[in-house]
């Protein structure tokens, strides 16, 4: 594992070296505006893969991803009004949506968007958000694409808010990660506030059909309210 201790007037060359080892499937630990988070590029099945293994992670728990901006998240998710509003008041900030997706199915084998088969575990939904930290934002803006956004530990391991524990986590492991963002100690803040929006199944909401909804998965660091129709 390689080190960065961040320091502000270096803050554009540890961006850009976090961004060349993205791009070249390594995976970089950079801190969130809760715990610290463990990156790869998003759109490459074989650095997703590694991922799972560095975390010890089952394939059938989703993974939470950044993105640079609403309007890509747009291209990626159905993104209605409820989604809007939401991002509107929390983003940047600790709330993941989880929200339908609209890239076509993929098919078998390696081929085009089946990263966000893996990053969904099958489920058709996809959770963003865009953390309240600049180093987390200013990574996933230059790379242009989205990165992970799962917890820098072992799974089932407690999150890491420091990186003494994020070496002691991995120190017995097989799988580490590449690089690390040192940002020092974070605030221990809870996890973000997950929130699933639901379409509609049958507009306009005849008789067997289901109105779209909201429901929180996660209460975190944003306490919200929800109303359904």
């Amino acid at each position: 594992m390689i080190i960065l201790d961040y320091k502000k007037e270096f803050h554009n060359q540890i961006i850009n070296t976090g961004v060349k080892a993205l791009k070249h499937g390594k995976s970089v630990v950079f801190p969130t505006d809760t715990s610290y988070g463990l990156a790869v590029d998003a759109t490459n099945i074989k650095a997703i893969k590694r991922l799972y293994k560095i975390k010890g992670r089952n394939f059938k728990k989703p993974v939470h991803v950044v993105v640079p901006s609403v309007a890509y998240a747009k291209k990626i998710v159905r993104w209605g009004s409820v989604a809007s509003k939401l991002a509107k008041k929390f983003w940047p900030g600790a709330l993941t949506l989880v929200c339908p997706l609209t890239l076509p199915s993929p098919s078998r084998g390696e081929g085009k968007g089946r990263w966000w088969k893996v990053l969904s575990s099958g489920t058709g939904y996809l959770c963003v958000r865009m953390p309240k930290n600049i180093i987390a934002l200013d990574l996933v803006r230059a790379l242009k694409h989205p990165i992970t956004a799962t917890s820098a530990n072992r799974s089932g391991e407690p999150d890491c808010y420091d990186v003494d524990h994020i070496i002691s986590q991995f120190k017995s492991s097989k799988y580490k990660p590449d690089i690390i963002i040192n940002a020092g100690q974070l605030p221990k803040r809870k996890p973000s506030t997950v929130v699933k929006i639901t379409p509609p199944l049958i507009p306009p909401f005849k008789k067997g059909g289901r109105r779209g909804g909201i429901e929180i998965l996660r209460l975190g660091s944003i306490r919200i309210s929800v109303k359904n129709p």
